[in-house]
């Protein structure tokens, strides 16, 4: 063999590698990339939808909580908002193929002042007796807890509740002070306050856990009529993600299997959004003179906003630095 021979297979051998590194390198960074974006998709998707649950109270109340006693969430117009808002990052626009990504959502969930609604895919009768599968809302699923007594407790995302005292036979209801200082009511459950509020925050999340565990999985029962072969289970979510839902209305969405064109890859994402109704201010990311910043949109900056998060918490772990408006 000859020295030029020996250099092209010298060549070939050495550049195999290379090449592959380079290959693996730019799938992992293409999928960054599209992972990126399906936050981003998520996350405004979930935000517009949070902005509807605002907007479908009275107006003169719907900064306070007192606007969800009176007057509960209409959760419908959040989800169809949240499909539409989902549908746009994807370039959907049929309502055919709204109908196929929203296959890919599992389960839809509002944690709402009382009680968790889920939004799922269900098989029913129609009038004409023929069975059909769609999108349903289920009844409300009550933050229930049953202490040691026997006593029922209904939590709420405050304090107020509504108890059933089983010495009494009856059910109260009222703020825990109030229901504490009434001399009919004999749940000694009540008189701890930060007993109250643990088991009360304990409770809202396994109610989570376990029904969107359920619905998740039980979701699985019906994707070979949606054409779809992902098997749907509910992701590793962080302690503090599942607390950070119990003290506010909040939604909680799920993303799954939606197939991407690195062929194996399928997307699954989450997003948690509460309604912030305390303050009621988004905070807004961005970059910023070349630096990757975060801040409240009420600060009024003209910087395009590139990501938006509930809490400073989370933008700050994505790697934000927060602008003050003292900045302006």
């Amino acid at each position: 063999m000859k020295l030029p021979h020996y250099i092209i297979l010298f060549i070939i051998i050495f550049s195999c590698p290379l090449l592959f590194t380079e290959y693996r390198y730019q799938y992992a960074k293409e999928t960054m990339q599209l992972n990126h974006k399906h936050e981003v998709g998520m996350t405004t998707a979930a935000h517009d939808a949070v902005n509807i649950l605002r907007t479908n109270v009275k107006t003169e109340l719907e900064n306070g909580y007192d606007s969800y006693k009176i007057n509960p969430v209409n959760p419908q117009p959040a989800f169809e908002t949240f499909m539409k808002s989902l549908s746009l990052q994807y370039g959907v626009e049929l309502d055919y193929s709204m109908d196929r990504l929203a296959r890919y959502v599992p389960v839809f969930a509002v944690v709402d002042y009382d009680g968790l609604l889920l939004n799922v895919y269900k098989e029913y009768k129609d009038s004409r007796e023929e069975k059909v599968l769609n999108r349903v809302w289920l009844p409300k699923i009550p933050f229930s807890y049953t202490d040691k007594e026997g006593n029922i407790i209904n939590f709420t995302i405050d304090e107020e509740v509504e108890v059933y005292d089983v010495e009494l036979g009856e059910w109260f209801e009222g703020t825990r002070q109030e229901l504490v200082d009434d001399p009919d009511v004999t749940v000694l459950f009540l008189e701890d306050k930060e007993t109250f509020h643990n088991v009360r925050r304990t409770t809202i999340v396994n109610t989570l856990q376990e029904h969107l565990a359920y619905y998740i999985n039980e979701h699985n029962v019906y994707t070979k009529h949606l054409d779809v072969t992902y098997k749907f289970m509910l992701p590793y979510i962080p302690k503090e993600d599942w607390y950070n839902t119990v003290d506010d209305v909040s939604i909680l969405a799920f993303f799954q299997g939606y197939p991407s064109k690195l062929g194996n890859v399928f997307y699954q994402q989450y997003a948690f959004v509460g309604t912030r109704l305390q303050f009621n201010d988004r905070i807004l990311a961005g970059t910023v003179d070349g630096y990757k910043k975060f801040w409240y949109e009420s600060c009024g900056f003209p910087y395009k906003a590139q990501e938006i998060y509930s809490s400073k918490k989370d933008a700050a772990a994505k790697g934000y630095s927060e602008l003050s408006c003292l900045n302006k």
